[in-house]
């Protein structure tokens, strides 16, 4: 198969990276505290923080794993952008937790445990979002590297020391390393303002550069076939789960377990950090319900697309690869298909194609960077700086922040290289990510509309919420340390690792949290509501989308 990439895409790829990046980094004399570097001041408009949510939200990681899952079982896959349009269209038109979050005047979702429930909550809950959302970022790098090392074609180093051995560097290692040093050059200089500026540049480029990249898979390349072609494809190789998404044949498909934990999953993700500092970051809380209303056609399209070019690699490579080759590919490495479909992209749109996509990487990376050392610093060192008497000035809670950062950079390379994923990219991430989203919207959508919810009930919620996934991803890690050291784990624990699918734990999530909020503030028989700090009950009314909560 002839690769594409060219000296001229190199010159594409330097070029828009140099434009896209260099205003994020000339804007770092306008940080001037902790609030500024996190959340930009709170000073977003509607098309500003739009763009931004949906460009912070639409990386690379996001192509790939979109891509993997139109590329294992086809059309069915379908079903999750339009779970993910309409949860997020329900939480925008509503106010749904959105409203009366922006209203509390947090800038980070544990803060908010603090007003409504106690410091210790916060402390808990921050702990509980740090862990999780590390987790999630942790395979960021791993799937991203071997994207760029695909399409670019770049080889592995070869050095040697005069007469000695040589050594290999792995091109997947080159590119993660490399991608890291930018990003933390980034984010470390520019904080929150530099990713608004090049997310709303990435937010264009990336929009038309998928516009043109679709149309060219769907009318330019003969082996794809336009659309006839690729439904015939997915008949022929995905026949019993392709176009159904309530099937699931073995491990493979979508299935209805599946559709359900999306469901709870994608109506909470409004609590997702990365996304819960957009909504702080706005100017008002009716920006933040018309932002996410916005938000849902975006969130429609990134998974639409990408999946589609997934679904477009089965009729692509059935036609290029051998027979085997292509059984191989759709069961031991799915991620790789969509890829290898690109690679076929003309020379200037590929590397237009690329480098927007790295434009993504760097938006995504830095947002995430943002929101889990944000966390770390000011839902844990502070509260607990504070309890022992000591007040951190607004300088050195962004110097700790920037530590954390460095911390978060070298926890990619070792953990992306390592860890291995049971199933598709998308269960592990939605799976970390339910750790404490589960929790989190049980406190968020309690503690805003239930009188009674408590900090005892709140503990539990957190707790009950985390168990499910900590449980799996625990029994995940010891059977890898088994494979990697060659110790042999407990039987007990290779069963959990085979029976606790993603799927079954997301489902079980959700329900205990809300369980373990309600028991727990029951039998206490104290109300958070009593703090003094505590929110008022007319962030009802922005459920019910009244424009006087929105003032």
């Amino acid at each position: 198969m002839p690769l594409a990439f060219s000296t001229v895409d190199w010159w594409i790829v330097g070029v828009y990276m140099l434009i896209a990046t260099v205003p994020g980094f000339l804007c770092r004399k306008y940080i001037k505290g902790q609030e500024d570097f996190l959340i930009a001041g709170r000073s977003l408009n509607i098309w500003l923080a739009t763009a931004t949510l949906t460009a912070s939200e639409m990386g690379l990681i996001t192509v790939m794993y979109m891509a993997e899952m139109g590329f294992k079982i086809g059309f069915s896959a379908m079903v999750l952008g339009l779970i993910a349009g309409g949860a997020t269209l329900f939480v925008g038109a509503t106010g749904f937790m959105v409203a009366g979050l922006r209203r509390s005047g947090v800038t980070t979702l544990a803060e908010y445990y603090e007003k409504r429930y106690s410091k210790g909550v916060r402390v808990l809950g921050g702990f509980i979002i740090a862990v999780a959302g590390i987790l999630n970022y942790g395979v960021f790098l791993q799937v991203e590297a071997d994207f760029i090392r695909i399409i670019s074609g770049v080889p592995d180093m070869h050095i040697a020391f005069g007469a000695g051995p040589v050594h290999v560097i792995p091109s997947i290692n080159l590119v993660m390393s490399v991608l890291v040093v930018i990003v933390l050059l980034y984010v470390l200089l520019g904080g929150m303002v530099s990713v608004v500026l090049t997310d709303y540049i990435q937010f264009v480029v990336l929009t038309v550069g998928m516009g043109l990249t679709t149309w060219w898979i769907l009318t330019k390349m003969p082996e794809v076939g336009g659309m006839g072609g690729i439904v015939q494809a997915v008949q022929e190789h995905r026949p019993e789960y392709g176009f159904n998404p309530f099937v699931k044949h073995g491990a493979i498909g979508v299935g209805l377990l599946f559709i359900i934990w999306q469901c709870m999953h994608w109506t909470g993700s409004n609590t997702w950090q990365t996304q819960a500092f957009r909504t702080s970051a706005t100017d008002s809380p009716r920006t933040a319900k018309v932002m996410w209303s916005m938000t849902a056609v975006n969130f429609f399209g990134r998974a639409i697309i990408p999946m589609l070019w997934g679904v477009a690699a089965i009729a692509f490579l059935s036609k290029t690869l051998s027979p085997d080759a292509f059984d191989q590919l759709s069961t031991s490495n799915p991620r790789q298909g969509m890829p290898m479909l690109l690679q076929a992209l003309p020379a200037g749109l590929v590397g237009f194609m690329l480098a927007g996509m790295l434009a993504a990487l760097m938006s995504t990376h830095s947002s995430y960077m943002l929101a889990w050392s944000g966390v770390l610093t000011e839902d844990l060192v502070v509260p607990i700086t504070r309890a022992l008497g000591i007040n951190l000035p607004e300088w050195s809670r962004i110097w700790i922040t920037r530590f954390f950062i460095l911390c978060l950079g070298a926890f990619l390379i070792v953990f992306g290289l390592w860890f291995k994923m049971k199933e598709t990219i998308w269960n592990y991430l939605s799976l970390t990510g339910t750790m404490y989203v589960a929790g989190s919207t049980a406190l968020l959508v309690m503690g805003l509309y239930w009188r009674r919810a408590s900090a005892a009930g709140a503990y539990l919620g957190l707790l009950f919420g985390a168990m499910p996934g900590l449980v799996y991803l625990v029994a995940r890690i010891l059977v890898l340390l088994g494979e990697t050291y060659g110790f042999s784990v407990p039987g007990t624990v290779a069963w959990l690792d085979r029976e606790l699918t993603e799927p079954r734990v997301g489902v079980i999530s959700f329900p205990l949290a809300f369980l373990g909020l309600v028991v727990g503030s029951l039998a206490s028989g104290r109300s958070g509501e009593t703090r003094r700090e505590a929110p008022p009950l007319d962030d009802q009314l922005a459920l019910a989308g009244a424009a006087g909560g929105d003032q």
